[in-house]
C-alpha cells in the first residue's frame, strides 16, 4: 500500500530506501514560522531527490498580522524555491492572539505572494479552525487540505467540509520511519497525479513567458536569415539554361561524381579537379 505522508524533523531520520516502497507524495516541513527551521527538511527533500519521491513543501505560520505573513510567506519560498518543489502549503491552525480578521488578512496576502510566484499553493487549516476564522473566505489557493482525525490508523469520519486533501490520521505506519507518521488521502476530484504534476504542465510566471517570447522572436529571426542563405546556395548551385544538358550528362556518366545537388556548377575548377574529370573520361569513353 502506498501513502501520501507529511513530515517533520519529528520524525528523525528516515530511511528513504525503505520509505520509497510506501511513499507516493510526501509533504515535507520546512519551518515553524520564521524563528524554528526544520532539522531535517534538507535532508528529506534531498533524499526525496534521490529516491524520486514526489514532494511539496509546507510553513507552519505564526503571522498575527499581513506584514509578517508577507515576511513570512517570502522566506518561505526563497528557502524552497531552489529545490523544485510541486507545491508549497501555508498550514495555519493558531491565532496567536491575533483578530479573525488580521488571520484572514494575512492567510490571504501569504497565498497571495506565493501565486505572484507561479507555484501551486495548498491550504492547511484545522478542522476546528477552518469556520470560526473564516478560512472558508481565503481565496487564490489551489487545494485544500483539512484534518479530521479517527483515533486510529485507520480512516473515519471525513471532514465535514469539501475538501482536496484529508489528513485522516498522526497513527500511521511507514517503512522507513521510527514511530508514527501522518498520512492523507485524496477527498475530492484531483487525482495524485495532479499533485505530483505528471498530468499538467507547469505555469510559468509572467517574467518567463516574456523572456521566452524574446527568445522565439530571436529563433524566427535565425530562421529567417537561415532560408535567406539557403535561397542564395540554391541560386548559385543552378545550372545555367546553356550549359544544362551537358551538366546532366557529365554526372550521368560520371565524369563528375555525386548526383548534381550537393555540387555547385559555378565553383572554381583546380587543376587536380580537371585532372581527375579528364582521367574518368579517357576511362570511360577513350581507353
Amino acid at each position: 500500500m502506498s501513502y501520501i505522508i507529511d513530515i517533520s524533523h519529528h520524525q528523525g531520520d528516515i530511511d528513504w530506501s525503505e520509505a520509497v516502497k510506501d511513499v507516493d507524495l510526501a509533504i515535507i516541513r520546512t519551518q515553524y514560522g520564521t524563528s524554528t527551521i526544520d532539522r531535517k527538511y534538507v535532508q528529506n527533500i534531498e533524499a526525496c531527490i534521490k529516491y524520486k519521491v514526489p514532494f511539496g513543501v509546507y510553513i507552519y505560520v505564526t503571522f498575527k498580522n499581513g506584514t509578517e505573513a508577507l515576511e513570512q510567506a517570502k522566506d518561505f519560498y526563497n528557502r524552497a524555491k531552489n529545490y523544485n518543489p510541486l507545491f508549497y502549503v501555508v498550514d495555519i491552525e493558531e491565532s496567536f492572539g491575533a483578530s479573525v480578521q488580521k488571520i484572514v488578512q494575512g492567510t490571504q496576502v501569504f497565498i497571495d505572494y506565493l501565486k505572484s510566484k507561479a507555484v501551486k499553493v495548498g491550504l492547511y487549516t484545522g478542522h476546528h479552525f477552518y469556520k470560526p476564522y473564516l478560512m472558508d473566505t481565503v481565496k487564490n489557493y489551489d487545494f485544500l487540505w483539512i484534518p479530521r482525525y479517527s483515533g486510529s490508523s485507520s480512516p473515519g469520519l471525513k471532514p465535514n467540509f469539501a475538501c482536496d486533501l484529508w489528513q485522516y490520521t498522526d497513527k500511521g505506519i511507514v517503512a522507513g520511519i521510527k514511530g508514527t507518521v501522518d498520512l492523507n488521502q485524496l477527498n475530492g476530484s484531483k487525482s495524485l497525479s495532479w499533485f505530483t504534476d505528471t498530468d499538467k504542465k507547469k505555469e510559468i510566471s509572467l517574467s518567463q513567458y516574456e523572456e521566452l517570447q524574446k527568445e522565439n522572436k530571436q529563433l524566427k529571426q535565425e530562421l529567417t536569415e537561415m532560408k535567406e542563405l539557403l535561397v542564395g546556395i540554391k541560386s548559385n548551385a543552378m545550372v545555367s539554361p546553356a550549359h544544362k544538358e551537358d551538366w546532366e550528362w557529365a554526372i550521368e556518366e560520371g565524369v563528375i561524381r555525386g548526383d548534381g545537388k550537393c555540387m555547385n556548377p559555378t565553383d572554381t575548377l583546380t587543376r587536380q579537379q580537371m585532372a581527375t574529370m579528364l582521367k574518368r573520361f579517357y576511362d570511360k569513353f577513350i581507353k
